[in-house]
C-alpha cells in the first residue's frame, strides 16, 4: 500500500530533528513544528535523512506509515521553506486589503466581508484591475490549504464570467451563455 513510506526524507541544512519516543519535533529557519507517531510507527535519523518505518504488514500498518511519511516530509518542507497558496479573486469593484488580523474584502455583496487571518498564516493582497491575488504562507501546509479554502467558500468562481475566487493552478471549465431562441 505505501510505496511513499519507503523513500527517506531529506533534512536539509539548518533543519534539526530531534526524535524522542514517539515524539518528533522539526526545528527550522522559519520555525518549529511537533507530531506524536501512532503505535507501531517509528522514525530514526541516519545519515541526514529522516526514515519512517511500521513494525508489520497489516493494513492499518501501511496506511499510517504513508501518511506519517507525508506528514514529516510537509514539516520538513515547512519550516525550511514555507507553503503558499495563491487565491485570485476577479470581479468588478472587488477589493481587499489586510488590516491587523482581518482581512477587509468588498466582494459583490451589500457588505464587506471580514474574515479573521489566523495564527500562523501570512496573507498579502497584491491589487489588479477589476481582480486581486491573496497569497497565503505559513510553515503548516495543513493550515494554508484550510484558510484557503474557507476564503474559496465565500464565492467560488462560477463558470460563466469567471466571477468569484479561484486557486492559482485550479482549471476552470468555462460555458458559454444561455441563448433565448424564438
Amino acid at each position: 500500500m505505501s510505496r511513499l513510506g519507503n523513500h527517506p526524507i531529506v533534512v536539509p541544512e539548518g533543519v534539526e530533528v530531534s526524535i524522542k519516543g514517539s515524539k518528533v519535533t522539526v526545528k527550522g529557519p522559519k520555525g518549529e513544528m511537533g507530531i506524536t507517531l501512532p503505535d507501531g510507527i517509528t522514525a530514526e535519523m541516519d545519515d541526514g535523512a529522516l526514515q519512517v518505518s511500521r513494525r508489520n504488514d497489516t493494513r492499518g500498518q501501511k496506511m499510517y506509515h504513508g501518511t506519517y511519511t507525508r506528514h514529516l516530509r510537509n514539516m520538513v518542507n515547512g519550516v525550511s521553506t514555507g507553503h503558499s497558496k495563491s487565491l485570485i479573486v476577479n470581479g468588478k469593484g472587488y477589493q481587499a486589503e489586510v488590516v491587523g488580523k482581518v482581512i477587509e474584502m468588498q466582494i459583490g455583496f451589500s457588505h464587506k466581508v471580514l474574515v479573521e487571518i489566523p495564527e500562523g498564516v501570512e496573507v498579502e493582497v497584491k491589487p489588479g484591475q477589476n481582480t486581486f491575488t491573496l497569497e497565503l504562507r505559513s510553515n503548516d501546509k495543513y493550515l494554508v490549504g484550510t484558510f484557503a479554502d474557507v476564503l474559496y467558500k465565500l464565492r467560488p468562481v462560477e463558470p460563466y464570467n469567471m466571477i468569484g475566487f479561484r486557486y492559482s493552478d485550479q482549471r476552470v471549465k468555462t460555458k458559454t451563455a444561455k441563448i433565448v431562441t424564438t
